[in-house]
């Protein structure tokens, strides 16, 4: 049986090493992921002998792929029990086409995915964001360009003990701003960035924002995924100011990710504004995102390519 427990910063210890044996993950298996969506989730761990289950409980029970050492059979055989027990289907979320195929290794035929394009994550090339030469980032140039001339005293800092309290002061005023007219996403967003300030020196974040005549004009928030990926949790600028959101992107990536190879800048939500302004940075790949269900009739309502069955 496993037994589950909310997770809270006490698991540092214990679960961000297992985290880190995972060598491609999104975004969703970082530490500090985890526990700033905390509250939205409701996510809970159960530990087995050198892993983790992750689980969640928005709308409806949920879990992650198992992370670390552990027996794979045993291991979904005891979360299709959990999910039993709490009177709820078995669903595997922000998984990838490997994890099925190892699924159905283990237990041929019985699981299903769906194909999840709005949670897919936009992974690009470090370089290329750092520097954005060539003609495809012409226009990122010039609005780079626009916002010099606005802003010639402008600077990077870093988030520290000492100005942490104004990027949280100008985080409210975005809220107040544009949460409005963001709906219940644009709710959650803002709850997960006062928790990373929050929680910003505990977690290890890197941190950055630009500042002009005193006011921070945008920020951004991330954590390595591994040696090779790093992942930018937040990004918030002011949407009226132009290149600001172009500024604090190309200026954390040169601060933070000089020694990473890929930036992983999440997904879109199905956001169609937010989907064109992660293509137009030009992504070296999306990640898969899956959602593994029992192969069932009743699990598998409203799921109908056949390509997916196995």
């Amino acid at each position: 049986m496993l037994e589950f427990k909310q997770v809270s910063i006490k698991d540092r210890d214990k679960l961000q090493p297992i985290l880190k044996t995972e060598k491609d993950r999104g975004c969703e298996y970082t530490f500090g992921n985890i526990i700033i969506w905390n509250d939205i989730y409701k996510t809970k761990v159960a530990y087995t002998d050198n892993g983790a289950v992750i689980r969640h409980n928005r709308h409806g029970i949920s879990y992650l792929f198992p992370v670390g050492e552990y027996d794979l059979k045993r291991t979904v055989e005891l979360m299709i029990e959990d999910a039993a027990r709490e009177n709820d289907e078995f669903r595997i979320v922000s998984a990838d086409k490997q994890d099925f195929e190892l699924l159905n290794i283990a237990f041929p035929g019985r699981f299903r995915y769906n194909e999840e394009r709005d949670y897919a994550e936009y992974v690009y090339s470090s370089l290329n964001l750092r520097e954005l030469s060539g003609k495809k980032y012409h226009q990122k140039r010039n609005h780079i360009a626009r916002f010099n001339e606005h802003h010639p005293d402008y600077a990077f800092r870093v988030i520290d003990a000492e100005n942490i309290a104004k990027v949280a002061d100008m985080n409210n005023e975005w809220n107040r701003l544009y949460g409005d007219n963001g709906g219940e996403s644009l709710d959650e967003e803002h709850s997960a960035a006062a928790a990373a300030l929050e929680n910003f020196f505990i977690l290890g974040f890197d941190g950055g924002f630009i500042e002009s005549k005193g006011r921070i004009l945008g920020y951004s928030i991330g954590e390595p995924i591994n040696k090779k990926t790093y992942c930018v949790h937040i990004e918030k600028a002011f949407h009226d100011i132009q290149g600001s959101y172009a500024v604090i992107n190309r200026d954390f990536a040169r601060h933070f990710c000089e020694d990473y190879e890929y930036i992983n800048r999440e997904d879109d939500v199905g956001q169609e504004g937010l989907r064109k302004a992660k293509q137009s940075y030009h992504p070296e790949y999306l990640t898969d995102k899956i959602t593994i269900t029992v192969d069932t009739a009743d699990n598998c309502r409203g799921i109908t390519n056949e390509e997916n069955r196995v």
